[in-house]
């Protein structure tokens, strides 16, 4: 049995499609064949996963390949258009996914898509059904080589019970304006704890701004490849930061994860498990109609209203109740 699986874009969004492909590989056995071919941004996600026997990096040119291949089943799992065409396209028989961007047609077997009324995993995880494969839960795993565990475990010896902060994100209506204030207050209390910022080289000017006005701040920002990130991500004990790669890394390796959420909304993107936390700005600090423009018109409101009058007291709570546990 040869199966392809077609993947998401993003990082974040990639950790979510690793529960289908745990479930798909447990249903077929070890005699069956996963291939999954994903987008560049989210391809080192996939790395070391046990359940997947190749990555392919999805560009222009390799449909000739994945015809060659001659795959038995293909899942589109993600819900856009040129998924599922793909899988027609490279003439696999049966071919599932969910029934989005009118790309029904393209399908063999398809399952509603429920917009905006279900996690992204949940999603995901219904378009098995049609082959009445079950899957065996929710939660979202990532995997490290024994050579990336000792870089995590070396990078954070000396970090014991570390509170990782991520203030970056794709978009500005992701980003929490507060942490400053947030961190300020809760060192306070926990004034040992080791505070460590993390994002990409364009998060240079959050971290200087942390680092202006927090003391003994222990600055990551731009030191880490994304595999490196995964294994000090690990090795910590909980993460704060908006609906981006880092705080779904967090919950996908289990530690405690806080998510704040502004133009994106829990009920599809958030963080799940006993050691996850979804403080949602926009439920307590927007307007019916303006919420509904954010998320069904124009995909985040420019001036993060809702963001910007979360304040850290709504947020506070969730760090000492996570710290007291020690």
């Amino acid at each position: 049995m040869k199966i392809l699986i077609v993947g998401m874009n993003y990082i974040g969004d990639t950790i979510f499609i690793t529960p289908i492909i745990r479930a798909i590989k447990k249903h077929y056995g070890e005699n069956c064949t996963i291939d999954v071919i994903n987008g560049s941004r989210g391809i080192d996600i996939l790395k070391e996963n046990p359940y997947i026997n190749n990555i392919i990096v999805r560009d222009e040119n390799n449909l000739e390949f994945i015809k060659k291949e001659n795959y038995d089943i293909g899942f589109a799992a993600n819900t856009s258009f040129i998924s599922a065409s793909i899988l027609k396209k490279a003439n696999i028989p049966v071919r599932v996914g969910v029934n989005s961007e009118c790309r029904g047609f393209l399908l063999t077997h398809k399952t509603s898509w429920k917009k905006h009324s279900r996690h992204i995993v949940d999603t995901m995880l219904s378009i098995l059904k049609p082959l009445n494969i079950k899957d065996d839960g929710f939660y979202t795993e990532l995997f490290l080589s024994k050579e990336e565990e000792a870089f995590g475990y070396n990078k954070m010896k000396d970090y014991k019970n570390a509170l990782i902060v991520h203030g970056g994100a794709t978009r500005i209506s992701k980003r929490y304006t507060h942490f400053v204030e947030l961190i300020k207050e809760f060192k306070k209390e926990f004034n040992d704890v080791p505070v460590i910022i993390i994002g990409s080289k364009d998060d240079a000017s959050f971290a200087n701004i942390m680092k202006e006005n927090i003391n003994d701040i222990i600055d990551f920002t731009d030191k880490l490849t994304i595999r490196e990130l995964i294994s000090v991500i690990k090795y910590s004990y909980a993460l704060i930061g908006g609906d981006s790669a880092p705080l779904h890394i967090a919950n996908a390796l289990g530690i405690y994860s806080i998510g704040i959420f502004g133009d994106t909304l829990p009920l599809i993107y958030g963080v799940r498990g006993d050691k996850a936390f979804n403080i949602e700005a926009r439920e307590k600090y927007c307007n019916k109609i303006k919420s509904f423009h954010c998320e069904y018109i124009k995909r985040g409101c420019k001036t993060i209203d809702c963001l910007n009058k979360l304040d850290y007291r709504d947020i506070l709570p969730y760090l000492v109740s996570i710290y007291k546990k020690l």
